[in-house]
């Protein structure tokens, strides 16, 4: 079938009609129709119709369902007709991409490939051309703060870095801060905060399809989020904790359940704090770090029952009362210790290991790349590992990433350039020992 029969909204309501259309019989009617006008048309009008019906006009949704975009059309179908030339999957290209896919399709098959949403929007009857002496849009470019994702795999090999799809079917998405983590069927969960100052949520399926980015409501009924830092954190149970600072400086908690709906924000407390980290331990509490709007860096722990203990500043260097940091990152270990990072007031790497008991081993300075006594770092992450291992993302002062490991015996692998120019960057270890990276461009 090329599309289907029912809408998304009535797709349980009724069976969809079989089309019994191969492969090569689509991809030839998409050739004959590539620059040769189409037999059928609609407007971008009628298009949007056809969208609100199909996926509430969400051009970058993908539910899982097999069916992806704001037309909701099959990945076989998107293939066959060309979508390809545009992005992988129809969710992930642009919505003037997926109209001009959709147009190809409606001269090919007409509009019952749509259905009841094709017929309620009258997409039989319009015969505009959407993009008038438009066929081929220039592709869009990629821009400082957008964001993209790479894959470590267990054997060490990299994926190369690759931009996620923006939010309602822009090609890329802009942001001033990601988080990104890892729940134990193996999908991760990205966090990002957009150039409007609102918090986003996409998750990553394991079969490396996207669910496309969502809004997150707001504090007390409120529309959106917006957030001055944020962090997240996979938890055991599939759950996903996200800590954020919002507008007003103070710390807030939310939780996206493993079923994908959400707890909702709860405040934390009446501090406030310039920066945050979070990282979800084996038996499921969480840690996690601010630096205070004193700079300090400062400590609490979220019980298993959602209480918190009281706010404690970490000892610093030397006799150094507290520790004043820049950039933080913490990450929980299978055996109940967290390892810590931040950038210090001499904006070098130092780091900390926060055992299961409590105690505290104290900040070291970390190695620089090639040698260096000491390594300059503007954005942190660390994640743990099912081995016991830690690995390390850190954006050096040359506007490059690095990536380094910190293995279970206590030894460094040491910093190597990744190639990725980045301005902030996230990772996250999952179940099967591989890990997956996250970068806003430079």
């Amino acid at each position: 079938m090329p599309h289907r029969e029912t809408s998304a909204m009535s797709r349980n309501a009724r069976r969809p009609r079989l089309a019994v259309i191969t492969a090569t019989a689509l991809a030839a009617v998409a050739l004959s129709t590539i620059g040769a006008g189409s037999a059928q048309a609609a407007s971008v009008a009628t298009w949007d119709k056809v969208a609100q019906c199909e996926s509430t006009n969400n051009w970058s949704i993908n539910t899982g369902n097999g069916y992806y975009g704001g037309l909701q059309i099959l990945k076989s179908t998107w293939d066959a007709f060309g979508g390809r030339a545009y992005a992988s999957y129809p969710h992930q290209a642009t919505k003037q991409q997926q109209i001009l896919i959709a147009e190809k399709i409606l001269a090919g098959q007409g509009a019952g490939a749509w259905g009841s949403c094709g017929s309620a929007a009258g997409l039989a009857y319009d015969h505009a051309d959407p993009y008038p002496g438009d066929t081929a849009p220039p592709a869009p470019v990629s821009k400082a703060g957008d964001v993209y994702h790479a894959i470590r795999a267990t054997d060490g090999s990299w994926t190369p870095f690759q931009a996620l799809n923006g939010y309602a079917g822009a090609a890329f998405f802009n942001a001033s801060q990601e988080s990104i983590a890892a729940t134990p069927d193996g999908s991760t969960q990205t966090l990002a905060t957009g150039n409007d100052g609102n918090l986003y949520h996409t998750a990553r399926y394991t079969n490396g399809s996207w669910s496309g980015w969502a809004a997150l409501p707001g504090f007390g009924g409120a529309a959106t989020f917006a957030a001055k830092d944020q962090a997240m954190t996979g938890m055991g149970n599939g759950d996903a904790h996200v800590m954020a600072i919002g507008n007003d400086g103070k710390i807030y908690q939310n939780t996206r359940f493993k079923s994908g709906t959400w707890a909702g924000w709860t405040g934390v407390g009446s501090w406030q704090a310039k920066k945050i980290a979070v990282a979800g331990l084996p038996d499921g509490s969480t840690q996690t770090l601010i630096v205070g709007n004193d700079g300090n860096v400062y400590h609490a722990v979220r019980a298993v029952d959602g209480t918190w203990s009281s706010w404690n500043a970490l000892p610093g260097t030397g006799t150094a009362a507290t520790f004043q940091a820049g950039a933080i990152a913490i990450a929980a270990l299978p055996n109940g210790d967290t390892q810590m990072l931040a950038t210090g007031n001499d904006g070098l790497v130092y780091h900390n290991i926060r055992s299961a008991n409590g105690t505290l081993q104290g900040w070291a300075k970390v190695d620089g790349y090639g040698g260096a006594p000491g390594f300059a770092a503007s954005s942190l992450a660390i994640t743990g590992m099912p081995s016991g291992d830690t690995q390390m993302l850190a954006v050096g002062n040359d506007g490059k990433t690095y990536h380094a490991a910190r293995y279970a015996n206590g030894s460094w692998q040491g910093w190597w350039a990744t190639g990725m120019g980045a301005q902030k960057v996230a990772i996250a270890g999952l179940p099967d020992g591989s890990a997956q990276m996250l970068a806003t461009r430079n």
